[in-house]
């Protein structure tokens, strides 16, 4: 696996990734939200005939081996994310993986998409699998040139990230690149806070913007891709966290 954290774009984000307060609050738990976005992304990988994917987790935070598990199969996987801390959580769960101690969220997740998928493993070989599936990590920015070639990849997905980038600008830079880096007939899923400011954690609230399902649509076909699925999910989980939002946006979109 190449892993390249070192590269010119600063780690001062939010410390909430640095301090690991993002997973303790978002992944230690499953809860409904997570399980809705693991079934879409689920759903969205079987669109796909039988063969190894290409996959692309695009803003990947420290949660790439986390939203792996959902995807069914034997696959290429690479991520990025601007913050340098994130790709090193990412190493380091998946050297945890590999030596046998397994996140008790990741394990939860792991047990959930083998109910879904009906596989017949147990969570822990499932995760050291998906752990040997990850081909690179990067550090890079959403809003500029992601360090692929283009028509590279079967299937981008990106959970929680695009909405977190200061302005439509960069928002429609990214989905322009989804657009360049997907093969003909690649998909993306795209999960995104619906119709909210900022999400907390922490106690300190981060600054999103504000997605409807329309502007959605109209963005992502104003980048040459085509809507497939839109889904307003109301989230169940505020009952075991503050999380600044009410729904989600499960999408999908096809090059």
């Amino acid at each position: 696996m190449s892993v390249n954290d070192s590269a010119e774009v600063p780690d001062d984000r939010n410390d909430v990734f640095a301090s690991g307060a993002y997973w303790r609050e978002y992944y230690a738990s499953l809860g409904h939200e997570n399980r809705e976005v693991g079934e879409f992304l689920l759903e969205t990988a079987r669109s796909f005939s039988a063969g190894r994917l290409k996959i692309l987790d695009a803003g990947c935070g420290p949660t790439l081996l986390y939203w792996a598990v959902f995807v069914p199969g034997d696959n290429e996987i690479h991520g990025f994310d601007i913050s340098a801390s994130n790709i090193r959580d990412n190493r380091k769960r998946m050297d945890d993986v590999r030596r046998g101690l397994f996140d008790p969220g990741l394990v939860e997740a792991a047990c959930y998409a083998i109910q879904s998928m009906s596989a017949g493993t147990t969570p822990e070989n499932h995760l050291a699998a998906k752990a040997e599936q990850v081909a690179s990590l990067s550090v890079a920015d959403l809003s500029r040139r992601w360090p692929y070639a283009s028509e590279k990849f079967d299937l981008v997905q990106s959970c929680f990230a695009l909405e977190a980038l200061p302005d439509w600008t960069s928002f429609d830079a990214a989905l322009r690149e989804v657009g360049r880096i997907l093969r003909p007939g690649g998909r993306l899923a795209l999960v995104n806070g619906s119709q909210g400011t900022g999400w907390i954690c922490d106690k300190h609230m981060i600054p999103t913007l504000f997605i409807t399902p329309e502007d959605l649509i109209r963005r992502i076909e104003s980048s040459g891709m085509r809507v497939l699925s839109v889904c307003e999910v109301e989230s169940a989980d505020t009952d075991w966290r503050t999380q600044g939002y009410s729904k989600i946006l499960l999408t999908s979109a096809t090059k």
